[in-house]
């Protein structure tokens, strides 16, 4: 009977086998490049979380942190890294604003952000996540 469950639970493919923890990431956003000029260094730190129906991308106390998922893909079978990569956005009616996170399982992510009533109306930011303690 071992056996037989053993070869069922070997059968399923990879991503049934290993379930994920939750994401709760620490990131490092090194790297700003704003519409108005160079990329520049930028030393930015933001957590990242997973919630039930809601992510968290918490920048400060001061801004909204409730972002949506949009995307995630799985790697393909056939992918040369297995590579897992997610994107969130928030959304601001009121400011015609919106700002998209996208990360990927090997821990770099990718901000953008466009408001077009700011001076600065895109900015991407590059950087690094960790996991939390």
């Amino acid at each position: 009977m071992r056996v037989a469950i053993l070869a069922a639970f070997c059968a399923l493919p990879f991503s049934a086998q290993a379930q994920e923890a939750p994401v709760n990431w620490t990131c490092q956003l090194d790297i700003l490049c704003p519409d108005t000029g160079a990329c520049r260094d930028w030393t930015q730190q933001i957590t990242i979380v997973e919630g039930g129906e809601n992510w968290q991308v918490n920048w400060n106390a001061d801004l909204p942190s409730d972002y949506d998922l949009i995307a995630d893909y799985l790697p393909p079978e056939d992918a040369v890294e297995q590579v897992r990569v997610r994107t969130l956005v928030f959304r601001n009616e009121r400011a015609q604003s919106t700002q998209m996170v996208t990360f990927d399982s090997t821990g770099h992510v990718v901000v953008t952000g466009h408001q077009p009533q700011a001076g600065t109306r895109v900015v991407t930011g590059l950087g690094t996540c960790e996991q939390s303690e």
